[in-house]
Formats: C-alpha cells, sequence, structure tokens
C-alpha cells in the first residue's frame, strides 16, 4: 500500500475504472486523470501494479451552524483481480487517519452499498427525496430569462457557485476546483443552463442526457442562492417538457417538490412501467462517521437545559490502523451539552452511559435517526430517561449534503 504516483500508477487505474464500469471512453480518462491530481489518492498493488484506489477530498460538512472539516471519501476502487483482499477496507481507513491527522473532524462518502464501510465506522446517512417528473407538469407560472449554455470549460466557476449556495445541516462542499472539472469530465453528453451576474455563475443546473430525445434527463447538479433563483431554474427545467418526457431531479433543502406538481398521482397511474414512468422515491446513498469526538461535540449549541452523560464507544477501524498514530475515536469520554457543548476524555461518577460503536453515534450526533430509534434498534444501549433527554437536546433538521460524490 503506498501513495498513487500518476507516472507509475495512472495506465493501472484507469484499467480498474473500465473493468468495474466508471469510465468506459476518453473523456473517462481524463476526468480520472484531473480527479487524482487534487486530494490524497493511494493505492494498493498487487506484483507492483495497482489493484484497489482509495481517494480522499478535503472539504467541509454543516452541523447547526458551524462548519466541520470534512474527510470526502471520493472514490474506491477494486480490480476483478483484488477482491476480497481487504485492500479497501484498510485504503480507507488509512485516509481516514490520514485526514484526521490533517484536522478533518468528520468523514463522508458515497456508498455502493449498505454495510461495507460499517467495518470503517461508517453510519447510514438520511434519506434523499428524488423524483422523476415530468417537467411540464410543474405548477411554476414564474417567466424566466433566457440562460446561458455552460460547459465543462465552466468547471471552476460552477465550483464556485457550489461553495456560494446557502447550506443547511449536512451541507457540504468539496475544497478543490478541480474536483468539479472532474465531475464534469464524467458526464458524458451532459450540459448545464445558468445565469451569471458580474461574471459570476448566481444559479445554474447541470443535465445528464446520455443518447436520449425524450429523456430521462437527469440534474446531477443544482445550485442557487435565493429562492427567487431556484423558482426561475424550475421555470427552466418546465419549459424543457416541450421535448422531455421526464427529468429526475433531486429535492433541493427546505422544498416539498410534490407540492409543486400538477396532478402528481395520476400522473404516476398513467405512466407506471413505462420509460417514462413518473416516480417519487428515497434513499440513503451516503454515510459518515465522525473523526473528532470533541470538535464534533462541541458544534451543538442548544438553549435548553444542560444535558450531562457519559459515553463509551467502539471503532471497528482500530484494528486496520495498526502502525499509524490515530486510531479512531474509541474510549471513554464525559459529555455536556448546552449553550456550549464539549466532550472529555473518561466518565464522571453518577451519570447514566450511553454504550456503542461510533457508527451509530455519529447518526445519533447528526440527527440521521433519534435515540429512540437507535435504542430500539440496540445499535446505542442507554436509560430510557437519557433516550428522551437526548431526543430533546439533538433535535435537528434532517441532514441533506447537496453535493453527490
Amino acid at each position: 500500500m503506498r501513495p498513487y504516483k500518476e507516472s507509475r500508477d495512472l495506465e493501472a487505474v484507469q484499467r480498474i475504472w473500465h473493468e468495474i464500469g466508471w469510465i468506459d471512453n476518453k473523456a473517462g480518462e481524463e476526468g480520472l486523470a484531473d480527479l487524482l491530481r487534487v486530494g490524497r489518492a493511494m493505492v494498493a498493488a498487487i506484483d507492483g501494479v495497482a489493484e484497489c484506489l482509495v481517494h480522499a477530498t478535503a472539504g467541509a460538512i454543516r452541523y447547526q451552524d458551524t462548519d466541520l472539516d470534512l474527510c470526502a471519501v471520493t472514490a474506491v476502487t477494486t480490480s476483478r483481480i483484488a477482491r476480497k483482499q481487504r485492500f479497501a477496507q484498510q485504503l480507507t481507513a488509512l485516509q481516514l487517519a490520514d485526514g484526521a491527522n490533517a484536522g478533518a473532524k468528520v468523514a463522508a462518502l458515497g456508498m455502493f452499498e449498505q454495510g461495507f464501510y460499517d467495518r470503517v465506522g461508517f453510519g447510514t446517512g438520511a434519506y434523499d427525496n428524488f423524483l422523476r417528473i415530468d417537467p411540464a407538469s410543474l405548477l411554476i407560472d414564474a417567466s424566466f430569462r433566457v440562460p446561458q449554455r455552460l460547459t465543462k470549460d465552466d468547471w471552476s466557476a460552477v465550483h464556485a457557485c457550489m461553495h456560494r449556495r446557502p447550506r443547511s445541516h449536512g451541507g457540504v462542499i468539496l475544497h478543490p476546483p478541480e474536483i468539479i472539472k472532474a465531475e464534469l469530465q464524467f458526464s458524458e453528453q451532459g450540459f448545464g443552463l445558468g445565469y451569471r451576474e458580474g461574471g459570476q455563475i448566481t444559479h445554474f443546473i447541470w443535465i445528464h442526457a446520455k443518447d436520449v430525445e425524450h429523456g430521462p434527463y437527469r440534474v446531477t447538479g443544482i445550485a442557487y442562492q435565493t429562492h427567487a433563483q431556484l423558482t426561475e431554474l424550475l421555470a427552466l427545467i418546465k419549459s424543457l417538457g416541450d421535448q422531455v418526457s421526464v427529468v429526475q431531479l433531486w429535492e433541493p433543502p427546505d422544498v416539498q417538490l410534490q407540492t409543486l406538481l400538477r396532478q402528481p398521482f395520476r400522473n404516476r397511474r398513467n405512466s407506471a412501467k413505462s420509460d417514462y414512468a413518473n416516480e417519487h422515491f428515497a434513499e440513503a446513498w451516503w454515510q459518515l462517521r465522525i473523526l473528532d469526538v470533541a470538535a464534533c461535540v462541541s458544534a451543538r449549541s442548544w438553549i435548553g437545559s444542560p444535558l450531562e452523560f457519559n459515553l463509551r464507544l467502539t471503532d471497528p477501524a482500530e484494528a486496520l490502523l495498526t502502525g499509524s498514530n490515530w486510531r479512531g475515536v474509541a474510549g471513554d469520554y464525559h459529555v455536556r451539552i448546552g449553550d456550549k457543548s464539549e466532550a472529555a476524555s473518561g466518565h464522571r461518577c453518577g451519570l447514566p452511559l450511553i454504550e456503542g460503536g461510533v457508527n451509530a453515534f455519529s447518526r445519533l450526533w447528526f440527527n440521521v435517526l433519534s435515540a429512540t430509534g437507535l435504542a430500539a434498534s440496540g445499535e446505542l444501549s442507554m436509560d430510557e430517561t437519557l433516550v428522551k433527554q437526548l431526543d430533546e437536546a439533538l433535535r435537528l433538521p434532517k441532514p441533506i449534503f447537496g453535493w453527490e460524490f
């Protein structure tokens, strides 16, 4: 296992990505090269040839009103000959250690399947809502200006727009602009529509539309700064209904898209089992975990009566990190939640105890699932009185990343 080096490893990593179906053309190969030039990449080699790669990118995640430094695991790929060797687990754990040593307080990733990344301490995130709709059914009567075409060459301005968007609890940004350059390269036949003021992109949509005349189109990126700008983007999407029968989009924070549709149930019935089926589905596609308990706890500000408890955490990453000076977050803590929350090492006498893995505690702390739910499933063990108190003290909005990676 070693750091990635382009002159030595790029060709082998490109072969991995072809084997797993993540790229299938020259543009994808160029996008991969761009991705690996930023962030941190590590490979596991067999006979000197890279057969597994894990890539991480620095960013930030919003907790309540505070940004916490983020280690975003932006690619985990293993070749056909390197499966079941634990390379992906070990490299991911090493990336967590490197991220924590660089100051990251939280790690996050998009998962290929639930369960695998639990082995390095990740817990399943909240549901995001996705809708496939007939754009002509949008109940948006607002006018919209003629948009500008955005291309892959606009990657830097698109990245800046993503950074300027308002973020609620859970909102993510990735720091290197080149991460967008790579993502747009991967989007074959993708295109963007947006608006500029003073040379800056103020709001935009990026659409994946591969070889399909009437859709479905898929909105893979959206950013805006005001609700008026969101309304203009929705009106723009509605205008595509002259040709496109279905657009899939990610429901933005603080919006219930179903209420903006004309006869959504009728449209779902009438289009069922067709290539243009209207659908509404929810999916938990991301996972996260705490890398620094004290820093994450201190981000919580609560005006209610202070709540104190002891915490005993286990961390499965510990077993994968022999030789690393960061060994995960397993251990005993004393936690106080209040206007100034804090966590310190060790227990205090007379306080109730929470026991469980960092996976479950991360879900609790970010309000993916309530203390009631986690206690009922057995993921966290605690007294019933403490369950009710935590439900109140950690009452936060649903975390929404707003950035797919």
